[in-house]
């Protein structure tokens, strides 16, 4: 039995090419020591040994049952210094501390780094066998042929035959001096050159197959998982092969061995082997954080635990999580071709746009600051409504800010999220831009790291639509995230429709693939469907002929079709439901607060006529795939802040409704407009927008919001707090100016809605007053004949609904006065009462008193229902002779009844009484 040796050559377990020729080298810089292998060497060194061509070094191989770790006094590592790859070497060099660790290695340094007290660490060559290589000339000693074949062996496996990113001139240098000493290239070329087997072919061809491609961070990185019935050594090298083949930045490959089961059911070990070279990815310090595992910048590996769909879950949240982006704003920014001083007018602002043969720019102040920005399309919207000469300010749009070291990605989801036509590359609170990001600039980014698994990437030129088309990967989605909001929307539409529209919606989706045609569900479903709301409209459009899908639709559903040609729409209606349908179009305004004329156009342009980008969202049913989110404008990131964001700065010029209606959701859904949004509002008031609205349009959209009484009362005082109620009534202002008024206004204001309350609990029969009447009766007490006739004609009332409003408004106080007294008959609030509409009683029971809201609900439960027994018939059979006496009779016996000084039995003698004629008895 040999002694104990007190010195060992060491590498990591699994030892390759690198690490086996790296030992056999070293024993000539420490011939006193043994060679040591803590774990298995790979199949191809083993294949090698097999052949007795390595007996000519005698080399000595010690087990470990023959070390006596308490008697070592020098460990040589080779082509490692990782802890958890030297097996028990590390647990003995915990122990006995004082052993001499010399280290041999060309990989990165890590956390998990044995402590060297000599050797040689070397990261920027490709091998170990380099550094030894040279370290031998430096000590005067020639290798044997043999020994210079192996080391050959070593840096042609390590650097991928001298291909790899890694590759340094030295080890050109390094391999052509060991071919001098007499390496052999046949032999390098049969063990080191990655000759296929049957089965590595097998596994080669599994990893294509897997091969998913994503983007994440910025990178185009390959997933594969590939599940393998049993153990199969050196995977690695098909790894390296892959990403040759797909000509990928980076792969990620995960080895499930005899888990069992395909896709990985069974929990397991899985080897994670990486490969690639992407700028500031370092592979081996990034399996280190989280995959247990090492190894230098373009090549390491790792294990993970679980099945293979789990470890797949957890590699790509890891990779989004530690990856570094592929760039930075401040690599994609560029000086803005134009800029554009803030008090340029519109007309020049529009003349250097074209002169500078660009789309968008920034408007500067004076010291340099950005304030807006304005777009050629803006430009000519205003231009078209009379502003040239207004300053571009007018016009402009708020500007998007990235901080210069935010990732390129984060520049993406920027412009993705709005669809801004530029980015401000700098700190928005100082105001001056470093530089701007266009749109090109975030292809060009793309088209640089997307692509197809056969490297195909997005070309430059694709315009907004390849931007959209790399939404998924600018969000770190790939078709990981895709695939997540494919599910998501499937459960909404399953858990959250009513059985009934998500039948419609289906016949949609089917009648879409069957002729090949973009359908998409729009609007306030989706945003009602996102929030969890009752869904209130379902409205459908079509990329293409929408009327005609209507008619078709209709038929498949059972139910009718109204087309509507002027508007290139359609209604389909059921028992109890409707369907609008609309062929994708966009609308142009010829003058502001003009309705609009309507084009054909991209989904795109359908969902920027809209009026907030909540509502400016669609899914689309059809025809292939899953329903998918289309979502331009950022409308499902503003749902989330509850904020109400128009699509552009001129939207209420175009169409003053839309604030009335951005109050109505702002209370209904609990949101609160933009600040962009709140100033867009004031530009148009200060354009007179709101004056050239025609008043039927301003009342049908006051309706609609009176119409709903938990949020009228609120949403009036909205709409003088931003000035709009104002341009319906000057007199009409819940402003601290006139707080007095205010308060008393708003008091009356929340009596009608308590009113409301009560008409809708107690229900009297026949009683239905219209809550939007309701509340416009309450705004016209405060105005005079002069204000309510002004109030009438803004909102072009006519008939009787002028009438109430303008006449009979003034006499509910004396009506008021006459039934809150005490001692009033039930005849005379009957006669005050009669001809009064339900609105009226209403307001009365709103503003009486305790006695007069008796009356009030009398009358409606008792007096007004009240009918006699008798009729005219029964006095002309009795003798009195047809006319005016009739009605005279009947009425008093009706008044002597609702007084109580007659029954039933009377009524007939009291009428003819009244009427002048006795009545025989017999």
């Amino acid at each position: 039995p040999m002694e104990p040796p007190r010195q060992l050559i060491v590498s990591h377990i699994g030892a390759d090419f690198d690490a086996f020729a790296s030992m056999v080298a070293a024993r000539h810089l420490y011939p006193e020591a043994a060679l040591f292998f803590p774990g298995s060497r790979q199949a191809t060194v083993r294949k090698l040994e097999a052949t007795g061509a390595l007996e000519p070094l005698g080399l000595v191989e010690v087990r470990q049952r023959q070390i006596d770790p308490a008697v070592i006094e020098r460990i040589v590592l080779v082509d490692v210094r990782q802890r958890d790859r030297i097996g028990a070497v590390a647990e003995w060099l915990s122990r006995y501390p004082e052993i001499e660790v010399h280290v041999f290695d060309h990989h990165a340094s890590t956390d998990e780094d044995v402590p060297a007290t000599s050797g040689r660490i070397d990261p920027t060559v490709g091998s170990t066998a380099t550094i030894l290589t040279e370290l031998l000339r430096e000590r005067g000693i020639t290798p044997s042929p043999l020994e210079a074949t192996l080391l050959l062996l070593g840096l042609y496996d390590d650097t991928g035959s001298l291909t790899y990113a890694t590759t340094h001139p030295r080890d050109l240098e390094a391999a052509a001096e060991l071919l001098q000493q007499g390496g052999d290239l046949a032999m390098v070329r049969r063990y080191a050159a990655g000759l296929l087997d049957a089965e590595r072919l097998d596994v080669l061809h599994a990893l294509a197959q897997g091969l998913e491609v994503h983007r994440l961070c910025g990178h185009r990185v390959g997933i594969a998982v590939v599940d393998l019935p049993e153990y199969v050594e050196e995977v690695a090298p098909l790894v390296s092969r892959t990403v040759e083949i797909f000509e990928l930045p980076l792969l990620f490959a995960l080895f499930g061995m005899g888990q069992g089961g395909h896709g990985g059911s069974a929990e397991g070990k899985i080897l994670l082997v990486a490969r690639g070279d992407a700028p500031g990815v370092d592979l081996g310090r990034l399996l280190a954080r989280f995959a247990d595992g090492g190894g230098h910048r373009t090549a390491a590996s790792g294990k993970l635990s679980g099945t293979l769909l789990e470890a797949r879950e957890r590699l790509i949240e890891a990779l989004e999580r530690e990856l570094p982006p592929a760039a930075r704003a401040r690599d994609l920014m560029i000086p803005p071709s134009v800029v554009i001083p803030a008090d340029a007018t519109i007309a020049v602002a529009k003349q250097k746009l074209l002169a500078g043969r660009v789309n968008a720019a920034p408007l500067l102040d004076p010291e340099g600051r950005a304030v807006g920005a304005v777009t050629r399309q803006l430009l000519d919207a205003a231009l078209q409504h009379g502003l040239g000469a207004r300053t571009a300010t007018l016009a402009a749009e708020g500007l998007a800010w990235i901080g210069p070291e935010e990732s390129a990605d984060e520049a993406g989801r920027k412009m993705l999220d709005r669809h801004p036509r530029f980015l401000l590359v700098g700190d928005p609170a100082d105001g001056h831009p470093l530089g701007v990001i266009s749109r090109m600039q975030v292809l060009r980014h793309l088209g640089a790291h997307l692509g197809d698994p056969r490297g195909q990437g997005v070309g430059g030129e694709a315009g907004l639509a390849g931007l959209e088309a790399a939404a998924l990967g600018a969000n770190g989605e790939g078709g990981h995230v895709a695939r997540r909001h494919a599910r998501e929307l499937a459960e909404l539409f399953a858990n959250r429709l009513p059985n009934e529209d998500r039948e419609r919606l289906d016949s949609a989706a089917a009648l879409s693939r069957s002729h090949g045609v973009a359908v998409y569900v729009v609007g306030g479903f989706v945003r009602d469907l996102f929030l969890g709301r009752e869904t209130r409209d379902l409205d459908l459009v079509v990329a293409g002929d929408g009327p005609r899908f209507a008619q078709e639709l209709a038929s498949a559903l059972g139910a009718v079709c109204h087309v509507h040609e002027q508007f290139l729409t359609a209604v389909v209606e059921g028992e109890g439901w409707t369907l609008d349908v609309a062929s994708a179009r966009s609308e142009f305004y010829r003058a502001p607060a003009a309705l609009p004329e309507v084009a054909g156009s991209a989904l795109r342009q359908d969902l920027f006529r809209r009026d907030f980008t909540v509502n400016a969202m669609a899914i689309q049913l059809g025809p292939e795939g899953p329903p998918t989110l289309f979502d331009p404008f950022g409308g499902r990131r503003d749902l989330a802040a509850r904020t109400l964001r128009t699509l552009h700065s001129l939207s209420f010029l175009d169409d003053p409704t839309r604030a009335l209606r951005g109050v109505r959701l702002e209370r209904r859904l609990s949101f609160a407009l933009a600040p962009e949004t709140v100033r867009s509002i004031e530009m148009a008031l200060g354009e007179g927008a709101f004056d050239r609205l025609s008043g039927s349009r301003m009342r049908e959209e006051l309706n609609l919001l009176l119409a709903e009484p938990a949020i009228a009362v609120g949403g009036l005082e909205r709409l003088a707090e931003l000035g709009v109620l104002g341009t319906i009534e000057p007199r009409l202002v819940l402003d601290r100016e006139r707080r007095r008024l205010a308060d008393g206004l708003r008091a009356r204001l929340i009596e009608s809605a308590a009113a409301l309350d009560w008409a809708r609990l107690e229900e009297p029969s026949g009683f239905a007053p219209r809550p939007s009447t309701s509340f416009l009766l309450t705004l016209a007490e405060e105005l005079d004949r002069a204000g309510r006739e002004r109030l009438a004609d803004r909102l072009a009332l006519a008939g009787e609904e002028r009438r109430i409003l303008v006449e009979r408004v003034a006499l509910l106080a004396e009506i008021r006065n006459t039934i809150d007294r005490g001692g009033v008959r039930a005849s005379e609030v009957d006669a005050t009462l009669a001809g009064s509409s339900d609105e009226e009683l209403l307001l009365l029971f709103a503003r009486s008193g305790e006695i007069g809201r008796a009356w009030v609900r009398r009358y409606l439960v008792e007096l007004a229902p009240f009918a006699l027994a008798i009729r005219g018939g029964d006095l002309v059979a009795a003798g009195v002779a047809p006319g005016p006496a009739i009605g005279r009779a009947l009425e008093a016996t009706r008044r002597a009844r609702l007084d109580g000084h007659l029954n039933e039995g009377g009524e007939l003698a009291f009428a003819l009484a009244a009427a002048g004629v006795e009545r025989s008895e017999g």
